[in-house]
């Protein structure tokens, strides 16, 4: 029975948008030697990030070597740094990874065991797409109409006890059943944060525990990219490592579009303006996983904007708040040690979730931009409407 691996104790640096920032510098120093003095990755990487890579005492390649291949960005040769297709999409701003669903969508179907980024790496040993297994089994679920997520325990009994590939059609999942098994030492945590981590694609929700499945029967029946992302995207493990790692993160083959969520998206004219990343911004404040797991946390309807209560100024009304993602630019839920993190959504009136969006709109214009350049951006002009509300 193969054990299902992952990064060991790195999660907060899989955030989608650290993880873009991780590229830009990779991207920038492809080819440089990780023997170099000084330590060629530290300042770069903690000035563009604003993450420790501690401790200062190794060089970062040594104690984050893993976190870059895990997450498909670079490798080395020859003690060279070598970067991938994948940092090169993720580094360019106006490549064809708009957003976090492009980059798992092309993440997912390709991850398998064995995995080059491990020491024990054999390429006999059997061949594993964990993620496409994880998404598979949540499908299942929904065509059963039951509870649509899973738990830890789930992908251990269901999952890792029953040497499942993967491969195996949806229809082999909804028959699945349970069997016992108990993690032995770091299993948990590393399967915790392999969930996590594919949990940044707007299909999923991370909370309390659970990998929710955030979409509709008539979402997999009617778009042919839940195939193509709940399918494995074979590769034959190659002998030697580094081969086998650059030819798992090619993008030789093209890159598809994504279009995973079928939810009608309303127009919001005033702020989209056919911006990809803008309607993808739209798609997760009209999230009803989202919407549950915020309310959950802030049970009164205040408007963070104009301060209102809206049940008591509305009184037959029980929520009139609506979810507002301050963050368009790459149009992801941020992670934490815990899960999904809302720090990044807001509840707001209607009112003044669209006058939001129309204060977005017209700042991006008076700066000819098409959007924000980094998380700090989105929050300091969101900021600059609240300020400028006049009660």
């Amino acid at each position: 029975m193969s054990k299902w691996r992952w990064d060991q104790g790195r999660l907060l640096y899989f955030d989608y948008n650290i993880l873009r920032e991780v590229s830009i510098v990779l991207k920038d120093l492809n080819g440089v030697s990780l023997r170099s003095d000084p330590d060629p990755l530290r300042e770069p990487l903690e000035l563009r990030t604003g993450m420790p890579f501690a401790p200062n005492s190794y060089r970062v390649w040594r104690n984050y070597k893993r976190v870059f291949e895990c997450s498909f960005l670079a490798t080395a040769l020859d003690n060279n740094l070598v970067t991938t297709d994948f940092c090169d999409e993720l580094a360019n701003n106006s490549g064809k990874f708009g957003d976090v669903d492009d980059f798992l969508f092309h993440y997912i179907p390709r991850f398998r065991f064995p995995f080059p980024a491990f020491q024990d790496y054999n390429s006999s040993d059997p061949i594993i797409y964990p993620y496409c297994a994880i998404l598979k089994l949540l499908m299942a679920r929904l065509l059963e109409n039951t509870n649509t997520s899973l738990t830890l325990e789930d992908v251990f009994t269901h999952l890792v006890s029953n040497g499942v590939t993967g491969t195996e059609d949806v229809d082999f999942f909804r028959k699945l059943k349970p069997t016992s098994y108990t993690p032995k030492g770091d299993d948990t945590r590393q399967v915790r944060e392999m969930l996590i981590f594919m949990s940044q694609i707007n299909l999923l929700k991370w909370n309390k525990g659970q990998l929710i499945l955030d979409a509709s029967i008539e979402d997999y029946y009617n778009y042919n990219g839940f195939a193509d992302l709940i399918n494995p995207d074979f590769q034959k493990p190659k002998d030697i490592r580094h081969e086998d790692f650059l030819s798992l993160t090619s993008l030789a083959k093209g890159i598809k579009k994504v279009k995973l969520q079928t939810r009608e998206v309303p127009n919001d004219e005033i702020f989209i303006e056919g911006k990809r990343s803008r309607i993808s911004h739209l798609k997760i404040e009209r999230s009803p996983v989202l919407r549950r797991m915020f309310l959950e946390q802030n049970p009164v309807p205040i408007c963070d904007m104009c301060t209102c209560n809206t049940k008591e100024r509305y009184p037959w009304t029980d929520n009139l708040i609506e979810i507002h993602h301050v963050l368009p630019l790459s149009s992801s839920l941020g992670i934490t040690a815990k899960g999904t993190s809302l720090s990044d959504v807001v509840g707001l009136c209607p009112s003044c979730h669209r006058s939001v969006h129309l204060y977005y709109n017209k700042w991006l214009k008076s700066k000819k931009e098409d959007d924000f350049k980094n998380r700090d951006q989105a929050i300091e002009v969101y900021n600059e409407a609240k300020v400028q509300f006049v009660a």
